[in-house]
């Protein structure tokens, strides 16, 4: 049996089918980038009810991709996007500089995460000075290495408490698309270290610290995820990128599950809108009346909370 391309997706397809039944990917990659795609797939969408916030999107390193978020978000009714940044090895996103001018020049659009490697000597020091130039959300990756209940991260956490910053997590596997940029970068990923109970000890310690469990541990950890979530009152979730399953999951084994802590994001480049959104609703078929909570307004709490003034 065929399957469809789309790494979020894998839904069965039929020799026949131009494009995905599930989620509009087309069976002809080189389709995916054009504009009569793009436009195509965006008007299959049915009424999504209202504005949407992106509570987790990436920026590729490519020279329009500004310009091309934007005209994205405008047609989808997206009026702002949380950008995750990535580390200087990761040479195909744009990271925490290029993210901030981003937001200089559209701060009404856009919130920018700034990578931090807690495992750094200076990284309690970087949190204090990226707080200090006006950012509030702290992107982490424990896959490169570390283990969030470790003694000696004590006094990072402690800080991102003090400050009120927002730890934007992975978690759940981690993509194996990159190796070859992992190799480059001299430093290779390990999913192992991306389970969200790692932050149980943390969140308990520090009671008012605040975390974006993103992907809601993937198809492997969503139950952990959901736990964390409704049981400390800081952590929320998304269903971005392999949360897509996990939000699948968890309604299907209609999980226990604090709904009103968990937002959706694209988590892919603006191409992707039209796909990632038929996956939400498909996931939600049989539970509507999540949609606009997920789309927009646990987003619009949470940012009202952690990252507006």
């Amino acid at each position: 049996m065929n399957s469809c391309a789309y790494i979020y997706c894998r839904a069965p397809t039929a020799e026949s089918d131009s494009v995905c039944p599930r989620c509009g990917h087309p069976a002809n990659p080189d389709d995916l980038r054009t504009p009569a795609f793009f436009l195509a797939a965006m008007q299959a969408l049915p009424d999504l009810g209202g504005p949407l916030l992106d509570m987790h999107q990436i920026l590729p390193a490519h020279p329009r991709i500004v310009p091309y978020q934007l005209m994205a978000m405008d047609q989808l009714g997206i009026h702002t996007a949380l950008l995750q940044s990535a580390p200087a090895q990761a040479t195909s996103l744009l990271g925490n500089d290029a993210l901030a001018d981003v937001v200089a020049a559209h701060p009404d659009r856009f919130w920018a995460s700034q990578f931090v490697d807690p495992q750094t000597p200076d990284a309690v020091d970087q949190l204090t000075a990226i707080a200090q130039a006006g950012h509030r959300v702290i992107k982490l990756l424990p896959v490169t290495g570390w283990q969030a209940d470790a003694p000696a991260l004590s006094p990072f956490w402690e800080r991102m408490q003090a400050l009120g910053l927002v730890a934007m997590v992975h978690t759940g596997f981690f993509t194996a698309r990159h190796k070859d940029e992992e190799a480059a970068g001299g430093q290779f990923m390990s999913s192992r270290f991306a389970d969200p109970l790692y932050f149980d000890t943390p969140c308990r310690q520090f009671p008012n610290l605040r975390v974006i469990l993103c992907h809601m541990g993937g198809a492997m950890w969503c139950e952990n995820a959901a736990q964390m979530v409704t049981q400390h009152e800081h952590v929320w979730g998304d269903v971005s990128g392999f949360g897509l399953f996990a939000l699948e999951r968890l309604l299907r084994n209609n999980a226990s599950m604090a709904w009103d802590k968990v937002f959706w994001g694209n988590d892919s480049p603006p191409f992707a809108y039209p796909l990632n959104l038929a996956l939400t609703l498909h996931a939600t078929r049989d539970h509507t009346h999540l949609r606009r909570a997920l789309l927009h307004d646990n987003g619009q709490r949470f940012a009202t909370a952690y990252l507006r003034d």
